[in-house]
């Protein structure tokens, strides 16, 4: 399978291609460079172009296949010609043939072409990665099969001119995220997408979010969940993993507002984060959705850790005189509590599923101890109203109904003086 012409041959055909537009080519519209301009549609060879290194929809699985491999960090933008980047590109395109409810090579086997792909002047593919990778994997399928006339050994597309990196991201932003594929673009991609505009392009958040039309906030908010998913990743030994963590965004927006809401305490929040990493690797029966239980973490923080220092008090005690006897016995610093160690200790292989066992129960016993308190609410609220209605009652007052309400009340106030006593003795 040839994934592009070599560069020189590309620019070659694409430059004879642009030199003769017939009068009556077809053209197809895209909005480009902030207008909506007719470009016309070529026909090419399947092989002619390359895929773009830098498509936002596949960098969550290129830093992952880098990590996996022990690859450059650079592999995939170092050379953009590279063959085996773009090998390797085609099999995680490969791997997101079937997205959000879609199946491009189902899909493509019973239909034609009907939008042509989006090319740069280079001939680097600016939309339409998939459904050319889909094209490409059909084509081949025909030519091993022997087929006189195997479908899409040609392709439409269209050419930009000569343009800028920003109108080439805008062009990708409006047409894959905003409009096309907005329903099932992954969530990890697109941070990862957005991580690397900043950090690697040195964009600012306000240009990336023009670019992609959202807001500032969220184009921050999502890059700094995705830090969190790589804490934890590398915690667990499997790092840029993010297919296994796709389905938890709620978690870890949970986490992200449990260590806000935790405040100034750093070895609060950590230990907090340490707890609910573990809650995420193995959640206990009965503990419902994961981002409904975290914040019940974060409430209860502090009971938590009071447990864990008594279910872990050999090791915790230990490591802490270890830290103070190197300090010197004549070392000046007071012997206090650090929470730090005790964040060392939860996080062991080992404990991990007991602070989540610890978690569940302290957050149950809490559970336990507000249903009781609300008994005592709820009788005092409706004591409360049942003396606004003695106020306020006159001869104007409508009584229908009164009676069989009173009657309802006393058999509700029979019910509890019933339990009391049963809880009494």
């Amino acid at each position: 399978m040839v994934l592009g012409w070599p560069y020189p041959v590309r620019r070659e055909l694409i430059d004879r291609l642009v030199r003769n537009i017939a009068v009556d080519q077809h053209k197809h519209p895209i909005n480009f460079q902030n207008e909506r301009k007719f470009f016309p549609i070529h026909t090419v060879e399947i092989g002619m172009p390359k895929y773009r290194l830098q498509n936002g929809r596949t960098t969550d699985a290129q830093e992952e296949l880098i990590a996996q491999e022990g690859l450059p960090e650079d592999f995939f933008e170092k050379d953009v010609e590279l063959e085996e980047a773009h090998k390797k590109q085609h099999e995680i395109l490969k791997n997101q043939l079937k997205v959000g409810g879609v199946d491009l090579l189902a899909y493509f086997k019973e239909r034609n072409q009907e939008e042509p792909l989006i090319l740069d002047n280079n001939g680097f593919v600016v939309n339409g990665n998939r459904r050319l990778c889909t094209m490409r994997e059909l084509h081949q399928k025909d030519v091993e099969d022997g087929k006189a006339n195997p479908r899409f050994s040609h392709i439409e597309v269209i050419i930009l001119p000569p343009c800028s990196e920003d109108d080439i991201l805008t062009l990708e932003g409006k047409l894959q995220i905003v409009e096309d594929i907005k329903a099932d673009y992954v969530w990890t991609a697109e941070a990862c997408m957005y991580r690397s505009l900043r950090d690697k392009k040195h964009y600012t958040t306000e240009r990336i979010a023009f670019l992609y039309d959202k807001k500032k906030e969220d184009i921050e908010e999502l890059i700094l969940l995705l830090t969190y998913v790589d804490q934890y990743l590398e915690s667990r030994n499997i790092p840029k993993k993010y297919q296994k963590i796709v389905k938890e965004k709620f978690a870890f927006e949970a986490i992200v507002k449990g260590r806000k809401k935790i405040g100034e305490d750093v070895d609060k929040k950590d230990i907090f984060q340490t707890v609910a990493f573990s809650v995420i690797e193995q959640p206990l029966p009965g503990i419902g959705r994961l981002h409904s239980f975290i914040p019940k973490i974060a409430d209860n923080i502090d009971q938590i850790i009071e447990h864990a220092k008594e279910e872990f008090p050999t090791d915790y005690i230990s490591i802490q005189e270890e830290e103070d006897f190197a300090d010197g016995l004549l070392g000046g610093n007071e012997i206090q509590e650090d929470l730090t160690n005790l964040v060392r200790i939860l996080d062991k292989v080992e404990n991990r599923e007991d602070i989540v066992n610890i978690a569940k129960d302290v957050i149950e016993a809490e559970e336990d101890r507000q249903q009781r308190y609300t008994v005592i609410q709820k009788i005092q609220r409706a004591n409360s109203l049942l003396q606004d209605a003695v106020n306020i009652f006159d001869n104007d007052t409508e009584v229908d109904g009164i009676y069989s309400q009173l009657e309802s009340i006393e058999c509700h106030i029979a019910d509890l003086k019933g339990k009391l006593l049963n809880v009494t003795h």
